[in-house]
């Protein structure tokens, strides 16, 4: 009895299985809507397992159901619609193992053999680097010969070979992207990686059939990877011998494609739902009058970016923790001791006699050497500086910025983050990306550094001849040269003001107020400064009316404002130009970049694109100094 119940239970399974097996499909996938012709809209599904019959489609538009006779459902072989497949093949040395290059080459001899005629086949080889071995033809002799001149040598660069392949695709818009990839290992030599691989499909539209050849060193994820993020699959054997029947199961799901056409009657976006032999799937929202292709059927939520190499490693998180935890220990030091700074030394002393008396406006010099080690290293950074020049220059920059910073920390600090940039960048981006980030450290502060500088000088030379004639007014009213910049201070505001409380201060700790003008003069680095200095300096050794003097000085000053105002206006059309000029090209490559990432990607994944971004950047800086060396007219 239990052998009889046994048998009818495993009878009845058989019939269950057996009966949702016939004609069941196991996936479909929309592959393109396109409504540029509405109200009619077409429908490019892609069924993979058996083909359904083609009275077993249902359509739904925004949960209406469609009726049967209300669309169409074609077959793609019996359209124009032109299909482009990519073999992507492996020619590592590893293949020349088990014979699986003779394999591989009988395989794509057979796919290319019973191709349809619509197919339009490519043939891209990857070893060392990946080849072109034949361009998009339906010439099957060439295609086979093509084939025949495969050999199987050097290392796998399989991500920079399925990009290859996607470029491919990506340059024929008119064909309807596929491709098949079959590799045996892991990636060793590629200059780009997984996610630029997977970017670069994604860009192309194309759908991936993966075949593996599980060896020593194999990497299964990364094909798995491909060909589930374009809504392709992924098969494996570890006999080669049976290449042959996977390609053919690929070329029949290729073949196992349809066109469903209707005439909608929605307004505004359209949701579609697709089912034939139990598979169901959904495509939209998606505009009326627009044509949405691959991802863009199903979007989907982005997911955080996967950092690949060495900061994807245990050792790179590790040691970004590290610097991020010491990053920010110097942060919380640093505040702590400012709040803390001890003010019973020499500075409090003379606090009184400085220009900031009275208030915590700027002046007094922000300390960030705080510990023994950063002073030392401050300390070597100053030697090291003053042997080579660089520490006046750094000195006499930052107080024509006006930024309360010893020069010698600015230096350490500057020396510093660099290589913080430089370390970060190579971790980020490989090497190439590091030199772009410690170029623009380099190059950044230093650039707003001048930017501070000159806005000020500017600021500053606009008072000063509203400054000289306050002077020599005081002067007129009986006022001492001494009293009539106190005077005068009061009037004006910064950075005048700054300036001439710093002279006074000087004056009464028992400096010559004329070497205290002078030194004013070369901290701001304005030649007009420079000439009203001299005036007063040549008036109080020979004497003479010097509130006339000052008079002088400054009608000559508006005149000249007057002329420099002239020919900004006359050079303004020049200045436009230049700045035009330096940002057109990073404005098209980033619009360029939006519209079409893959696009741009052999700038930054190959030598020679590296080379050209960089002879780019060094010939656009030239260009732009050039043109405002040209615009720059000295008064």
């Amino acid at each position: 009895m239990r052998r009889v119940a046994a048998a009818l239970v495993l009878a009845a399974v058989a019939v269950v299985l057996g009966a949702s097996g016939a004609g069941a499909a196991d996936a479909i996938i929309i592959r393109k809507v396109d409504s540029s012709q509405f109200p009619t809209i077409t429908i490019s599904a892609l069924v993979q397992g058996p083909a359904p019959g083609l009275d077993q489609f249902a359509l739904r538009e925004n949960g209406r159901i469609i009726a049967p006779t209300a669309f169409e459902v074609i077959p793609l072989g019996q359209t124009d619609t032109p299909v482009g497949i990519v073999l992507v093949v492996d020619t590592s040395g590893s293949m020349r193992a088990q014979n699986r290059m003779e394999q591989a080459k009988a395989a794509a001899r057979q796919f290319v053999a019973q191709k349809s005629a619509n197919d339009q086949v490519a043939i891209v080889a990857f070893a060392d680097q990946p080849r072109v071995v034949s361009g998009f033809t339906n010439d099957v002799n060439h295609l086979t010969a093509a084939v025949e001149g495969l050999v199987a040598t050097g290392e796998t660069a399989l991500f920079d070979g399925v990009r290859l392949g996607a470029t491919l695709l990506s340059e024929r818009p008119d064909l309807q992207a596929n491709m098949v990839v079959l590799s045996d290992g892991a990636d060793t030599v590629s200059q780009s990686n997984a996610d630029a691989a997977e970017a670069s499909i994604l860009t192309a539209k194309a759908v991936v059939f993966a075949v593996g050849l599980p060896g020593r060193e194999f990497d299964s994820a990364s094909l798995t990877r491909f060909a589930n993020a374009s809504g392709g699959q992924y098969v494996e054997t570890t006999d080669p011998r049976q290449l042959s029947s996977l390609y053919g199961n690929i070329q029949s799901a290729l073949q196992n494609q349809y066109e469903i056409s209707y005439t909608s009657s929605a307004t505004g976006s359209v949701e579609i739902s697709l089912a034939a032999a139990g598979a169901r799937t959904t495509a939209g929202p998606i505009n009326a009058g627009a044509v949405a292709e691959g991802t863009a059927t199903a979007p989907q939520v982005v997911q955080p970016s996967r950092f690949s190499g060495l900061l994807g490693s245990a050792f790179g998180i590790t040691l970004v923790v590290v610097l991020a935890f010491v990053a920010a220990a110097l942060v919380v030091l640093g505040v702590v001791a400012l709040a803390k700074r001890d003010r019973s030394g020499l500075d409090e002393t003379l606090r009184g006699y400085g220009p900031n008396t009275g208030g915590p406006e700027g002046g007094a010099e922000l300390d960030l050497a705080q510990t023994a080690f950063v002073r030392r290293a401050v300390d070597a950074t100053a030697r090291l500086a003053k042997e080579r020049g660089l520490l006046d220059i750094a000195e006499s920059k930052l107080e024509q910025a006006d930024l309360p910073i010893r020069p010698a920390e600015a230096l350490f600090f500057y020396g510093v983050g660099v290589v913080i940039v430089g370390v970060v960048g190579l971790f980020l981006a490989g090497l190439f990306g590091a030199f772009v980030a410690v170029f623009l450290a380099a190059l950044v502060p230093v650039a707003v550094l001048n930017a501070l500088a000159t806005r000020r000088k500017k600021a500053f030379t606009s008072q000063l001849p509203d400054m000289l004639q306050l002077l020599a007014s005081t002067l007129r009213a009986g006022y001492s040269l001494l009293q009539g910049a106190e005077a005068t201070t009061d009037q004006v505001g910064d950075p005048m003001a700054k300036e001439l409380r710093r002279v006074l201060s000087e004056a009464r700790l028992g400096r010559p107020l004329e070497q205290a003008f002078a030194d004013s003069a070369r901290r701001v680095g304005s030649a007009d400064y420079d000439w009203a200095v001299m005036a007063i300096r040549i008036q109080r050794e020979v004497g003479g009316n010097l509130a006339e003097l000052l008079q002088t000085v400054s009608e000559t000053m508006v005149a000249r404002e007057r002329l420099r105002r002239e020919i900004n206006t006359l050079t303004a059309e020049g200045k436009i130009s230049a700045i035009v000029l330096g940002i057109l090209p990073l404005a098209i490559g980033l619009a360029v970049y939006v519209l079409n990432p893959g696009y741009l990607d052999p700038l930054f994944h190959r030598t020679a694109g590296k080379l050209m971004v960089v002879g780019a950047l060094v010939v656009g800086v030239a260009g732009f100094a050039w043109m405002k060396k040209i615009i720059t007219i000295e008064t």
